[in-house]
């Protein structure tokens, strides 16, 4: 299944940005240059929270795993462009799957271990997956009771992965070559309407991506990558997935983030890059137990984004772990800022400015992948392009790591892109300054209103969807407020019917009996008399955020 035009498709590969290796192509290389080097390792507390032994895999050993399950897809009836949807915690068995499907086509679709039955089940609708994975238990959650149950209202067969039989079938036949202009995954995204957007990216998409975080990360042939983050999106599949695949390094897994174990992992594993979120920096800096005891020897570079990094914890992790700290700015539609040591020397303008990637007059030597990407700011009232400092716009890219439309949704894709097709962001962003600084774009704000907590993308149109039938609520809209450690929270201000009240703890158990993702719960409660609107009635979220912000 491809879903690049020809034309697009053939510019691409003439310019040599596109090529005909596969993310599973990569892998095999990779297995048969190092068979013996360790490649996959599991959490070392997976024990606490799921079911199964941590282990520890050489490339040998996991290709030999990867080869077991492509013979399961073919036994059960799954070809190339077939859909599978996986819901599984970061254990090794997830990279095992991932690494099948893009071997054989078929299509990944991974979703969020916190995702509930209202998540999952429009996901389902949307995908009809030819079959769904999961795992009998995460943390208190009957994983594989909940899945299979909805599965199975649609006649979707369920595999849960430590619940198989040792013995059954598998086809070792050979495989139809795939495409790497094919759809390697399809990945979950929330637009402001709420409803969840199912991202398409082909392997050359997803290459393209590992190549630009590689030559940011400066990264060495076999090195040890920590992930931190859940693999089913932009920040974990092209952050770290991609960049190992790019290195044949070690790729060490973490979930839930923990930072006495995230420590000990770096310290045992020699681990020499990992991402971790502003909260991670913060929070070990201003523990002075943790600080005296972390041993980041072996690290060399420590990513970062989703959320701004107060200057002092710049300065001071520096300074203190001497490891060279690395800003990114990216989305499941390809968006891919890369600021590092190399491009912005000063470690504070660092943590705010991104090199301005394929603007016209500029070139990144060091990062040669950001020759594929071209990228411009647009004024989002007139449309016109703007290349003055200090002047806020949209900002939009095109390129070799721009996905191609969203699945089953052409409205969607149609306003995503410009009519120069350049993919429309809806972040705001500003030229730095004048002179040198005129390299650089600064992070302005959103011109979505998606509260971003943590790394999550929350849809506040959602949430107000879901209180809506609230018996004690006639008004309703969610919003953003900032937060130190997590960059946002959830806020929701509400207009009460007469003579009834409600309570935070009211709210979030009317949510919990929806069955949504916990992380999209509020944390804090707004009662009004009326919310904020424009001339044409619409709600004013950033005004609710100022009015939160009164409060403290």
């Amino acid at each position: 299944m491809s879903h690049y035009d020809d034309h697009r498709i053939a510019q691409y590969t003439d310019k040599g940005w596109w090529g005909q290796t596969t993310l599973g192509d990569r892998f095999q290389h990779n297995a048969a240059t190092h068979p013996d080097r360790v490649a996959l390792i599991d959490p070392s507390d997976r024990e606490d929270w799921t079911t199964g032994s941590p282990s520890r895999l050489n490339y040998r050993d996991l290709n030999n795993a990867v080869e077991i399950w492509v013979g399961r897809f073919k036994s059960a009836g799954l070809s190339a462009g077939d859909i599978i949807v996986i819901q599984l915690p970061n254990i090794h068995e997830l990279v095992v799957l991932l690494l099948a499907s893009f071997r054989s086509g078929v299509i990944a679709s991974p979703v969020l271990i916190q995702f509930d039955e209202n998540e999952l089940t429009q996901i389902l609708d949307q995908l009809k997956p030819k079959w769904v994975i999961t795992i009998s238990r995460f943390k208190q959650r009957e994983l594989g009771r909940d899945l299979a149950t909805l599965a199975g209202h649609r006649n979707i067969p369920c595999w849960v992965i430590d619940q198989l039989p040792n013995d059954i079938e598998t086809d070792r036949g050979a495989l139809e070559k795939v495409s790497a202009n094919a759809t390697a995954t399809i990945c979950w995204t929330s637009g402001t309407e709420g409803s969840p957007k199912g991202v398409i990216r082909t392997h050359n998409q997803w290459l393209a991506t590992g190549r630009i975080m590689a030559e940011g990360a400066q990264l060495k042939n076999g090195d040890k990558l920590l992930n931190t983050r859940p693999l089913v999106n932009m920040a974990a599949i092209g952050g770290s997935l991609c960049s190992w695949l790019a290195c044949a390094g070690t790729l060490v897994l973490h979930h839930p983030l923990n930072m006495k174990l995230a420590l000990k992992q770096i310290r045992d594993e020699g681990i020499n890059i990992t991402f971790m979120p502003p909260a991670f920096i913060v929070g070990l800096l201003k523990d002075s137990s943790l600080r005296y005891e972390a041993d980041l020897s072996s690290l060399r570079i420590l990513g970062s984004g989703s959320a701004a990094i107060p200057d002092w914890a710049v300065l001071e992790f520096e300074r203190t772990f001497n490891v060279s700290l690395i800003n990114f700015f990216g989305s499941n539609e390809g968006i891919a800022l890369v600021s590092a040591p190399r491009e912005i020397s000063d470690p504070v303008l660092r943590a705010r400015l991104f090199p301005r990637f394929g603007a016209p007059g500029y070139v990144w030597p060091s990062i040669p992948t950001s020759q594929e990407l071209e990228t411009r700011l647009v004024d989002i009232e007139t449309g016109a392009e703007i290349n003055k400092s200090g002047m806020p716009g949209e900002l939009r890219m095109r390129g070799s790591t721009i996905f191609s439309q969203y699945f089953d949704n052409e409205s969607a894709t149609a306003a995503a892109f410009d009519e120069a097709g350049y993919y429309c962001s809806g972040d705001l962003f500003e030229i730095a300054g004048e002179g040198e600084m005129a390299a650089y774009y600064r992070f302005v704000g959103r011109c979505k209103e998606v509260i971003i907590r943590g790394g999550f993308n929350i849809a506040p149109a959602e949430i107000d969807e879901l209180l809506s039938d609230h018996p004690a609520i006639s008004e309703v809209a969610a919003f953003g407020y900032a937060d130190d450690r997590l960059g946002e929270r959830v806020g929701v201000a509400v207009v009460l019917k007469p003579d009834v009240t409600v309570t935070l703890a009211d709210v979030t158990a009317f949510l919990k009996e929806k069955k949504i993702a916990i992380f999209k719960l509020p944390e804090h409660l707004m009662i009004l008399d009326a919310l904020p609107r424009n001339g044409l009635l619409k709600v004013l979220r950033r005004e609710l955020t100022v009015l939160y912000e009164r409060t403290l």
